[in-house]
């Protein structure tokens, strides 16, 4: 099984495996591809995030979702039950969860403002609503299905239809037995 650079003990899920890589992880689907082939980690592509969201596909591999599709945010995300990020597979979703350099707390938000200026006139989404402050604490909601939610901005935010989710989870700390509890948990 392929491995992330970098990342020795993360094995890569298969579907991942096939995205194109860039410094030993795989490109999301809806990251934003820039004109010069490489991609920008931080932004959202929002036309591959709408096409995402209208097929029921993963947000990370770009494959069709099952009866089963996870969501994660941070605690209010969870708490208001909206989701600017689409659904995606178990495996897809706890891989990288285990290698975000954003989740796992080794970079803050970039400026939401310089990253628009860097990619204007491209289809981007930055809401700055969503990141005002990173948030260490995380929830995974395990759905059938989403509705979607028109913001005041216009922006569409995705209302899972939860079966079942995780007390906020602290992935900095986590270890791989934390990893596999989670999964366990999820799957049944």
């Amino acid at each position: 099984m392929e491995k992330a650079h970098g990342m020795n003990a993360i094995p890569i899920p298969r579907r991942l495996r096939t995205r194109p890589h860039y410094r030993g992880l795989p490109v999301p689907y809806i990251a934003l591809i820039r004109p010069d082939g490489q991609p920008d980690f931080r932004v959202t592509d929002e036309r591959a995030r709408l096409i995402v969201i209208g097929n029921r596909w993963c947000q990370l591999c770009g494959e069709t979702l099952g009866r089963w599709m996870f969501f994660v945010g941070g605690t209010e995300a969870a708490k208001h039950n909206q989701y600017f990020e689409p659904a995606a597979h178990l495996d897809c979703l706890v891989y990288a969860m285990q290698v975000c350099p954003f989740i796992v707390g080794r970079i803050e938000h970039a400026d939401p403002d310089k990253i628009a200026a860097k990619h204007e006139g491209v289809g981007i989404s930055v809401i700055k609503e969503v990141l005002p402050v990173r948030n260490p604490w995380w929830v995974i909601k395990k759905a059938t299905g989403y509705s979607g939610l028109i913001t005041e901005g216009g922006k569409l935010l995705l209302t899972p239809w939860a079966f079942k989710e995780t007390k906020p989870l602290h992935p900095e700390t986590m270890t791989a037995d934390d990893w596999k509890k989670v999964i366990d948990e999820l799957s049944r």
